[in-house]
């Protein structure tokens, strides 16, 4: 869903680009089907840490899974096209391109682990699952890598775990609306500021 935000000038920004909250919960979604979680669980496949911190599961024997989506900076961010896009008699509309980079992580817990980072892994060559990242103009970058067996261990015990990640690509189209001049009055000074013949006036939408 498109953002728009209003400066004091009264220029409008209208844009594109993901929030924090619809790609968490898309990738959250996601995840859920790949794991064949349906309808989806959110309590097994989770976006924010815990407050008591990691790990999330209350014993090694429960599965369970966190993800991460952050921005992380490349090259392609920091170029953007610009062109007009749009004018009327009171206003101009800029538009703006430029790409997002996204990385998406996910920790998997619990005795199938390695299992469940399987399976993630397999489903982003799926179609069905580019298809939806693409409906929300997100590219995943090709050859992702292969799910990595971390175990750990927390209160004298060890935590199976296995973490994976891949990067995508969003891009991002932005419009900016800007009021133009749509009249100019003229005042016209016959050698003393005081006594004007006409006025400058300009007008702007």
């Amino acid at each position: 869903m498109p953002t728009s935000t209003t400066y004091p000038n009264g220029q409008t920004l209208v844009s594109s680009a993901l929030t924090q909250q619809n790609i968490d919960k898309l990738m959250q979604t996601l995840t859920c089907g790949m794991l064949g979680i349906n309808p989806p669980n959110y309590a097994l496949v989770k976006v924010d840490w815990p407050t008591a911190g990691q790990p999330f599961t209350q014993t090694p024997s429960q599965n369970c899974c966190y993800l991460a989506c952050v921005t992380s900076d490349s090259a392609y961010s920091r170029v953007r096209d610009l062109c007009n896009s749009s004018s009327t008699a009171t206003s101009v509309t800029e538009e703006w391109t430029y790409t997002r980079n996204w990385r998406v992580s996910w920790t998997f817990y619990g005795p199938s682990a390695t299992d469940c980072a399987r399976q993630v892994h397999s489903a982003t060559f799926m179609d069905y699952f580019n298809d939806q990242l693409n409906t929300c103009n997100l590219y995943p970058v090709e050859d992702p890598p292969e799910p990595t067996r971390v175990p750990e261990t927390f209160n004298a015990q060890w935590w199976d775990r296995s973490d994976f990640h891949i990067d995508m690509y969003e891009q991002v189209t932005e419009t900016i609306t800007t009021g133009v001049a749509t009249s100019v009055e003229i005042k016209l000074y016959d050698g003393a500021p005081d006594d004007p013949i006409a006025d400058v006036v300009v007008s702007t939408q």
